[in-house]
């Protein structure tokens, strides 16, 4: 069982969400992306599968990672974050009812430090890094603290992701002309309705 609030949160967030016209409108700050989001209902209650891919190589995702939403005694949300140990093997999965029916606990690897914290708010769901966690991201064989929030509204989802030197703080990657900004495409709320009853 989830709780009635993991579970709009949820019912919200599952589907597809393409960047399209932010990308179209600047190609050279934004690639076009596809996120989507697919509740995992053989895993503990609130698992959702989470693939990034690029429109151009949508096959292969660059981000595959299983999050699970759990309600905390404070009525925050909790994404508990996990990568996967062998991430092309479930590459599609989103797409393919058997291959995400075949994953397993074992198949994960929590990524501790590296957990978010969401609090629904008037205007939507707001989400960042779980205070005091310290997320270590390797890019170009640098680690870097990932600075990382998100913001749910409807059929709108805006994310930001940026990484910083642990010493200086200093931005090493990440977006310098703000947030992406998504839009659904598909709604997989339907999903949900046998998901953890």
């Amino acid at each position: 069982m989830i709780t009635p609030n993991v579970r709009r949160f949820l019912n919200l967030l599952c589907g597809e969400y393409s960047n399209q016209q932010q990308a179209f409108d600047n190609p050279p700050l934004y690639a076009h992306i596809f996120l989507r989001y697919r509740p995992l209902i053989q895993l503990h209650p609130g698992s959702i599968l989470l693939e990034q891919t690029y429109a151009v190589d949508p096959k292969h995702p660059y981000r595959l990672r299983m999050i699970r939403a759990e309600e905390q005694a404070s009525g925050a949300i909790k994404l508990w974050n996990h990568t996967f140990r062998d991430p092309e093997r479930f590459a599609g999965a989103t797409f393919d009812p058997q291959l995400r029916l075949a994953i397993q606990d074992s198949d994960l690897i929590s990524l501790d430090q590296c957990h978010y914290q969401v609090l629904e708010q008037p205007d939507g769901y707001h989400g960042a890094m779980e205070p005091g966690c310290k997320c270590i991201v390797q890019r170009n064989g640098k680690d870097t603290v990932l600075v990382s929030s998100f913001h749910l509204q409807g059929d709108s989802l805006a994310t930001l992701d940026r990484g910083h030197d642990p010493e200086t703080n200093e931005r090493c990657w990440g977006s310098v002309a703000g947030p992406f900004r998504f839009k659904r495409t598909e709604s997989w709320t339907a999903d949900m309705a046998s998901a953890w009853v």
